[in-house]
């Protein structure tokens, strides 16, 4: 570089990205989200994704968006924060989702008594059919004995079903098991944990490594599901909706498109992804805990979204109530819509990404129908439209996670120009070269890169980040020019010294 000034240095794994501020989130539960990380001294984008997911399960028991006439989008959720350990991930999906686990124990305890009521009910009526099939055993007329047997068939048929104590979040499931949650608590759960095993179960931990994704991205679509069960009868799915909440390490990210199926099944790109810097080292350590009221505010909130009545459809059967974009929201995530698409064309910056970014107008629509239930929480959502301020914070929220996800995709490796680079710069770190030439690295790295075209646009991937230079040298006569110089910032080389 002419002397030595550098362009400043743009990482590979986490560029500068902008910053996720809880402002968008309406009322008490941006309130919570910016008490909760100022208390545990986190990045307000962990206590913002994790309140989204925890509201998200809420809206989807019971909200879903028309974006148009045909086209709707159920409002579940699917939201990776990822972090360094000892940044108290645990703490924030802890107080995220609090209220959930209270409303699980109030259920639990208002229905007990019916519970205990109808499971002794059910044990008088099985020990009648059981005494009715032994008298019909014993019987020596056949048609008396037919008569108990089928006494016996019809009360086991009439035996009343025990109510099942209500669950909507788990952090540990296979996803046959998840179909069996889904199936029992009205077909809408949460997959919340602090790490990354969720990836281990879906790459199939139970499975000999088989991914089983069927399920969890029809759960994501809201489509209809059969589970089969092995032994026990089929689980029948007729709008199955998973909301995700994930905290892993930074690292468990790295790779994570070379799983089997993971990025072609279109795992991958249902996921929005926040890279916050890691506070650890620069943290004051003089927080206030969340005030009492702001606590208490998000815990109502939250709760009045859990009791929302569902809609009622022509057969009786429960389901979300739709909620209508005004014409000004309508018009402007139309407009998001288009950006997108557009940028998803050859040699334009969704390129490589448009398994994500062919989903980002939908998550769009989610995140609105879950804002304005936030918003609406102690009311009758349904009745009201999404406003053009609404969809707006919606899309604010989406210009920031766009960012934050293709920064998480190319950590994956879904980039292969990125990876590429990564792969190179991997090599002069472990060498630690402070210059070379492109002859050297073309030999050395030859396995990777059959072509020197191919590796010279890994280099010119690390140029453009102020990585490296590549200098070009005079050639001293005829014949084949000198190879290239290659020189390694020289901050980064002296310090490897």
């Amino acid at each position: 570089m002419a002397g030595d000034s550098w362009p400043e240095l743009v990482p590979l794994d986490a560029p500068n990205l902008p910053r996720l501020d809880p402002v968008h989130l309406p009322g008490w539960a941006g309130d919570y989200a910016r008490a909760v990380a100022a208390d545990t001294e986190t990045p307000p984008e962990l206590a913002a994704g994790m309140v989204l997911v925890a509201c998200a399960t809420a809206a989807a028991r019971r909200l879903r968006v028309m974006v148009k006439p045909g086209y709707s989008e159920p409002c579940n959720l699917w939201v990776v924060v990822a972090l360094p350990p000892g940044n108290r991930k645990s703490a924030v999906q802890s107080a995220a989702t609090a209220p959930l686990l209270a409303w699980e124990r109030d259920q639990a305890t208002i229905m007990e008594p019916e519970i205990k009521r109808i499971t002794s009910e059910r044990k008088t009526l099985e020990a009648r059919a059981k005494e009715k099939r032994s008298k019909a055993a014993k019987e020596k007329d056949n048609g008396k004995a037919l008569v108990l047997a089928r006494e016996a068939a019809d009360i086991e048929a009439e035996l009343p079903k025990i109510p099942i104590q209500p669950q909507i979040w788990t952090s540990d499931a296979t996803p046959e098991r998840l179909g069996a949650l889904l199936a029992e608590h009205g077909e809408c759960m949460a997959w919340l944990s602090s790490e990354g095993g969720v990836f281990d179960l879906l790459q199939g931990r139970y499975s000999n490594g088989i991914p089983n994704l069927d399920l969890v991205l029809k759960a994501h679509s809201g489509d209809a599901e059969r589970v089969d069960r092995g032994s026990r009868p089929p689980v029948f799915l007729k709008s199955p909706r998973l909301s995700i909440g994930l905290s892993p390490q930074p690292d468990v990210l790295r790779g994570l498109v070379a799983k089997p199926g993971f990025r072609e099944r279109g795992l991958l790109g249902r996921f929005l992804y926040l890279l916050p810097p890691s506070p650890l080292g620069f943290r004051p350590l003089e927080s206030n805990p969340v005030p009492v009221g702001v606590r208490d505010a998000y815990a109502a909130g939250l709760r009045a979204m859990l009791d929302w009545e569902p809609a009622i459809d022509e057969h009786g059967d429960e389901s979300p109530h739709l909620l209508r974009l005004s014409e000004d929201a309508r018009s402007e995530h139309h407009n998001f819509a288009q950006a997108i698409e557009e940028q998803m064309q050859p040699g334009r910056e969704l390129e490589h990404f448009t398994d994500w970014a062919g989903k980002a107008p939908g998550a769009a629509a989610r995140l609105a129908g879950v804002l304005h239930g936030i918003k609406h929480a102690h009311g009758t959502p349904w009745e009201a439209a999404i406003t053009a301020e609404t969809m707006n914070a919606a899309l604010e929220i989406m210009a920031v996670i766009t960012r934050h996800s293709l920064a998480a995709l190319d950590m994956m490796g879904a980039d292969p120009t990125i990876a590429a680079a990564r792969h190179v710069w991997d090599w002069i770190e472990r060498g630690r070269l402070p210059s070379f030439t492109v002859r050297e690295a073309f030999n050395a790295l030859r396995g990777t890169f059959p072509r020197v075209a191919m590796l010279r646009e890994a280099l010119e991937a690390l140029e453009e980040r102020g990585y490296l230079e590549v200098i070009e040298l005079p050639s001293d006569g005829p014949g084949r020019p000198p190879s290239p110089l290659v020189r390694v910032r020289p901050e980064i080389a002296r310090a490897w010294r």
